[in-house]
């Protein structure tokens, strides 16, 4: 190599790799935990039902829903995103089956799906909103322009109470 391809290579590291500000306006490292919340009421007053069919299955009552709804920042309020689910709700003689697609995307970059198989009580509302809550572990996978948390896990935690749903999620590992 000769002596300029050598300066050359020196200034690319000097320039990339020791780089000591964040890029696109970021300044700081994302928090360790991210809390978000939706208003069970405006998640309900969106779902949409999909025409389902039991003929010539062991299906006793089937509902197949969709919905989606602003989520907020604990923090201050605000809105920051968005979450959408579908339930799709079997009942056979063995029980109520409800495999649920999630889906929760934030103006922070953090955009994951998680899928969560639950058992029902009855396919009320409510017991199908609820069956949203759940524990589980999820890497942000996607990522639309720039995102501190792509690539990330997180230990995701969903809860509720009366009129919210909260997503709580909590980086497993170390920030790269």
């Amino acid at each position: 190599m000769s002596k300029n391809g050598a300066i050359l290579v020196l200034l690319l590291c000097v320039c990339f790799g020791w780089h000591t500000h964040s890029l696109y306006g970021a300044t700081s490292t994302p928090p360790s935990t991210l809390t978000y919340y939706l208003y069970i009421a405006d998640f309900a007053a969106s779902f949409i039902r999909i025409l389902t069919s039991d003929k010539g299955s062991s299906t006793i009552a089937s509902s197949y829903l969709a919905g989606t709804a602003p989520i907020y920042n604990v923090i201050d309020d605000t809105q920051v995103g968005t979450c959408s689910a579908s339930f799709l709700s079997m009942q056979t003689e063995d029980g109520i089956f409800t495999d649920i697609s999630n889906y929760l995307s934030a103006d922070d970059g953090l955009i994951v799906t998680w899928f969560t198989p639950t058992t029902l009580i009855n396919l009320e509302l409510d017991s199908i909103i609820n069956s949203m809550v759940t524990e589980c572990t999820v890497v942000v996978t996607t990522k639309v322009g720039f995102s501190l948390v792509y690539g990330q896990t997180f230990n995701l935690i969903v809860s509720s109470d009366d009129e919210k749903i909260y997503f709580q999620f909590s980086r497993i590992g170390t920030i790269f």
